[in-house]
């Protein structure tokens, strides 16, 4: 009995030391602009696994000052490198300080909090993912980036500790998934704006109808890549995009296929976050192959674990690049400088000045700051550019520009047609009008010419980057179906879309491609069904998204109002926006096309399957007006069913009606009426 007493006192001690246990770490580090801080902090005595049931992490707290909160970025890896972002440029109202703030499981979600930051929130991603049966004894480590700021400004990280107790963070994390599932370690290494770091990527893809489980095998790709933060305003989003290249053992860009695309090496993996549909890029580009002859980026939808974080939804997109699987031009070497291999071929892009490049010598309007457009080399890379291709292209762009200001520029053999593909900016220009991208001709807007001896000309295009597109941002008059967006935010927007629409034979081209595609890729219907059909896609990973990132029904910049609450209604809101916005420019587009008398104008609704075997559909070119309905009856007048109008589409089940005539009727201000057929 007593050779048990002290085993038995020992094991009381260390039950009740299991309640609550902190560790503190008071490095009173300076945090200052443009550098990420580590400050690590040992664990040790602790049991060698933690979970979400027994014991395990509950809270991080620290104490730190900086002049602006909302400029920091704040994580927390754990021994074995999981990940958990607690802060992401969420401070408010110039908040300075957190004081003792302590992040778990209870409390508020901290983005939509707002200072004095005392007491307990909850991190922007769950802290319950590093009690995943690790071993917790060991170093764990605290991140701050500063991030953002244009002034030269000194904050500390005063203290930090962690408690390990009986009540951990829950660790929710989803099994399966019907989307192929990314799943990324860095190793615990900080992703850095450029350069890319050595990362792990492994890929679980299974067929249609085999869920794809979180912790499967990598059955579709298991190698290392390079990875990379990207974006410019989209950094302040809390789901952040990377770039991706695949990677040989040795370092190398490995091609290789991903989610069944075509092998190549460099991808975008972008995270929708502020656009709530979360298919904004992906439906532009469906539309885009439909149209297009040229290359059009292809996409693929993912959910992406990143060192043992759920990210949520992830669209996986080509990056733009010379190649015979991306944009097919010819390849140009250091050493072509003279004769037909100097003429291409080459992309450039009008963007910020990232990188080495050159402005046009013709300001956009009104002039003043930002008046000015910048090119950036992309193919061939700044660093590999030789003198006389800069020469080149500086000067082929500037000759199109300036053939764009003479007199004669609308002459189809001596003017601007001399040197550029007018169907591509005829489709480049559609296609930014119909979306009303903020961003369109100002930035990402791409630009590539051809070699000589394969045409020569310049071309608009590929697209890219739609994400602030389809009423999606609250500035430039966007969340408005009318207005063009070359207009609505003209500084950095090249002076050439006016000038050609002022060219009455471009107008009429144009006209005439948007009369052709309104009734394929452009009709209200098919374009509903895109994003239809996008949406079944996303299925329950739309839920598993939101569920991580609570912003349905909070406005995140640059979202419009109304702000949807569900994603339902996100998608309504942009169907009723294209509804307009597709009539407004049926009306608005410049030009007329040869042998249509007037603008091109659908049918006001449409009826199918006509006869109906089964279900008899109805699709309204516009939204009904509130309250009308649609009545079925016989030729008699004798009302069979009546349906009120909620959308642009209502159905109506004729499986049980005799063979015959039958009629619609539209009830509302107007009334309406076509004939129908059972069989």
């Amino acid at each position: 009995m007593l050779r048990t007493l002290p085993c038995l006192v020992a094991g009381l001690l260390w039950y009740f030391s299991l309640n609550a246990q902190t560790f503190t770490a008071a490095p009173v580090l300076p945090v200052t602009v443009g550098t990420t801080l580590i400050s690590s902090l040992e664990v040790g005595g602790l049991p060698d696994s933690i979970g979400s049931e027994h014991f395990g992490l509950e809270a991080v707290c620290l104490s730190l000052s900086y002049p602006e909160i909302k400029h920091l970025i704040v994580t927390l890896y754990a021994p074995d490198g999981t990940m958990v972002k607690l802060i992401h440029l969420n401070g408010r109202d110039d908040a300075d300080h957190l004081a003792n703030t302590c992040f778990g499981e209870a409390g508020k979600y901290f983005p939509w909090e707002y200072p004095p930051y005392y007491g307990g929130y909850q991190p922007v991603l769950p802290l319950g993912v590093v009690n995943n049966g690790q071993n917790p004894n060991g170093a764990w480590k605290l991140v701050v980036q500063e991030y953002q700021s244009d002034d030269d400004e000194t904050g500390y990280l005063e203290r930090w500790s962690l408690t390990f107790g009986k009540h951990p963070a829950k660790r929710t994390f989803p099994e399966n998934s019907h989307l192929p599932v990314l799943v990324i370690h860095t190793g615990g290494q900080v992703i850095p704006d450029e350069p890319k770091i050595n990362a792990h990527l492994g890929v679980i893809d299974n067929p249609p109808g085999t869920a794809n489980r979180f912790d499967g095998d990598f059955n579709a790709y298991n190698g290392p890549v390079g990875i990379e933060w990207r974006g410019a305003s989209s950094k302040s989003f809390w789901q952040p995009s990377f770039g991706l290249e695949t990677r040989d053992t040795y370092g190398e860009d490995l091609d290789v296929s991903l989610l069944g695309l075509p092998a190549e090496s460099d991808w975008v993996l972008h995270g929708p976050f502020t656009d709530k549909s979360l298919l904004r890029n992906a439906l532009t580009y469906a539309l885009a192959r439909e149209a297009f002859p040229g290359y059009v980026p292809r996409t693929r939808f993912c959910e992406v674990v990143l060192d043992g974080s759920y990210m949520g939804v992830y669209t996986l997109v080509e990056k733009i690049k010379r190649g015979v699987n991306r944009l097919d031009i010819a390849k140009l070497k250091k050493g072509d400088t003279a004769g037909d291999a100097l003429t291409g071929g080459y992309i450039v892009k009008i963007d910020r000045r990232d990188a080495d490049g050159w402005y046009s010598q013709f300001r956009s309007e009104p002039p003043g700051a930002g008046s000015k457009v910048y090119f950036n080399y992309v193919y061939p890379k700044a660093e590999d550019i030789q003198p006389e291709q800069k020469a080149y292209i500086q000067t082929y762009i500037d000759s199109f520009e300036v053939a764009l200001q003479q007199p004669g520029y609308t002459d189809p053999s001596t003017g601007w047609r001399r040197f550029a593909g007018e169907a591509s900016f005829m489709d480049y220009f559609l296609f930014n009008e119909i979306s009303k991208n903020v961003d369109a001709y100002r930035l990402s807007a791409y630009l590539y010419k051809e070699k000589d001896s394969d045409g020569g000309k310049l071309h608009a295009g590929p697209l890219w980057d739609f994400n602030l597109a389809w009423r999606n941002a609250n500035y430039a008059f966007n969340e408005y179906p009318d207005g063009w967006s070359f207009d609505s935010m003209p500084r950095g927007v090249p002076l050439w879309w006016k000038r050609m629409l002022q060219d009455s034979l471009f107008a009429q081209n144009l006209n005439c491609r948007w009369s052709e595609l309104r009734q394929s890729t452009f009709s209200q219907r098919h374009i509903f069904q895109v994003i239809d059909s996008l949406a079944a896609t996303l299925g329950e990973a739309t839920g598993r998204h939101f569920g991580l990132y609570p912003i349905l029904g909070h406005g995140i910049w640059p979202n419009p109002k109304p702000i949807a609450k569900t994603h339902e209604e996100e998608i309504a809101n942009m169907k009723y926006w294209i509804s307009a916005r597709l009539h407004w420019m049926d009306a608005a587009l410049p030009g007329a096309c040869e042998g249509r008398p007037g603008p091109y104008s659908p049918a006001p609704w449409l009826v199918y399957p006509n006869p109906a075997p089964q279900q008899l559909s109805v699709f309204f070119e516009s939204a009904p007006e509130e309250e009308s309905a649609l009545e079925l009856t016989d030729i008699a007048g004798r009302v069979l069913d009546r349906r009120i109008n909620s959308g642009f589409e209502t159905t109506f089940d004729v499986s049980a009606l005799a063979n015959g005539m039958y009629l619609l009727v539209y009830r509302g201000k107007e009334a309406g009426c076509c004939v129908v057929k059972r069989w």
